[in-house]
């Protein structure tokens, strides 16, 4: 049995003793796993820590049979993120949605235990596969928004309001040739948040993007629900649609109007929904630019994370976006 992984010791002070233990897991585990094949954890690796926040490891099981499921676990600084992220999962397993299945809630460890994904992202597939791959994005997303759950958590627009600033400020300090543009955002949304009138109590992902949608032979799977509450269904759809363009901009696809794909998602979300672009949409995905352009900043984000002359363009391209998809007009279909 082994415990792996490539991160700085000093970020191991994020994980409960116990946690890449692959013995200690075993035992905590057992309860929970097939007992006829006597599973057990033979590898634990630590595969990204947010400090001050979470940890995820990964683990690798096996039984009398051979290799058994290939599990993730989350552990938090708050132990309740751990009971929230298990309970969610637990609702949206139980409706037959594409989530990763719950295996354990273990309060001692701050952790939700879950199977691993063998999906691959969005922006790993190409040419029709990819498309598929979208659509089937939003269908998963129509269907959450559709799902009679009660969620323990609310969007606070004030609370999201109230990051703009800060966020410009950041942008500025680390990527100064973007300081206007960000500084502009900032105001223009801050101005604006007032006159959304929001619809509420809706499930939302709120972190819903390429990166977290992995097609698997099954169908779509949707992972790092960590952020999901009662909401407004605009800000998701918007939310995905600004981190396609950020995906067009790292492809090289030209800035100003809808990639295919951006469009592609847009008219099957609304198929499903009957959703137009509005106001609201076009705030969030405003609101959404600015925080890619913090994401960049601080190395964070969907990967591979630019450095250079490449962030540089990314973070001034992805906060042009933002401004103009304020200045779009409203109305009109999804499309």
């Amino acid at each position: 049995m082994t415990v792996t992984g490539g991160l700085p010791l000093a970020d191991a002070v994020e994980v409960p003793t116990g946690a890449l233990d692959p013995d200690v897991m075993s035992r905590c585990l057992a309860p929970f796993l097939d007992a006829a094949d006597a599973p057990r954890v033979v590898t634990a690796r630590l595969v990204a820590v947010a400090p001050g926040r979470r940890a995820v490891i990964a683990y690798r099981t096996a039984g009398r049979d051979g290799d058994g499921p290939s599990l993730i676990g989350k552990t938090y600084l708050d132990p309740q993120r751990a009971r929230r992220l298990h309970r969610v999962l637990a609702q949206l397993s139980a409706l037959d949605i594409g989530v990763p299945r719950p295996v354990a809630h273990l309060p001692g460890l701050r952790m939700s235990v879950f199977t691993a994904s063998g999906g691959r992202t969005l922006d790993r597939l190409a040419g029709a596969e990819r498309e598929a791959g979208i659509v089937a994005a939003a269908r998963w997303l129509a269907t959450l928004h559709a799902l009679p759950v009660s969620l323990d958590r609310r969007f606070d627009l004030a609370a999201e309001t109230h990051n703009l600033d800060a966020w410009a400020r950041l942008v500025a300090d680390r990527q100064p040739a973007a300081a206007g543009r960000a500084t502009l955002l900032a105001r223009r949304l801050t101005a604006l948040a007032p006159r959304l009138e929001l619809v509420d109590g809706v499930p939302i992902h709120k972190d819903f993007h390429y990166q977290h949608t992995l097609v698997e032979a099954g169908g779509m799977v949707v992972i790092d629900l960590d952020e999901a509450r009662a909401g407004d269904p605009a800000f998701d759809v918007a939310h995905f649609a600004a981190n396609l363009r950020l995906l067009a901009l790292r492809e090289c696809i030209t800035s100003g109007e809808p990639a295919p794909l951006e469009s592609a998602f847009l008219d099957a979300y609304a198929s499903h929904t009957g959703y137009r672009c509005d106001a609201r949409h076009r705030w969030f995905g405003a609101y959404t630019s600015l925080k890619i352009a913090r994401q960049l900043a601080c190395a964070r984000g969907p990967r591979p994370v630019p450095s250079g002359a490449e962030l540089e363009r990314q973070v001034g391209c992805i906060l042009e976006e933002g401004l103009r998809s304020l200045a779009e007009r409203a109305g009109g279909a999804a499309t």
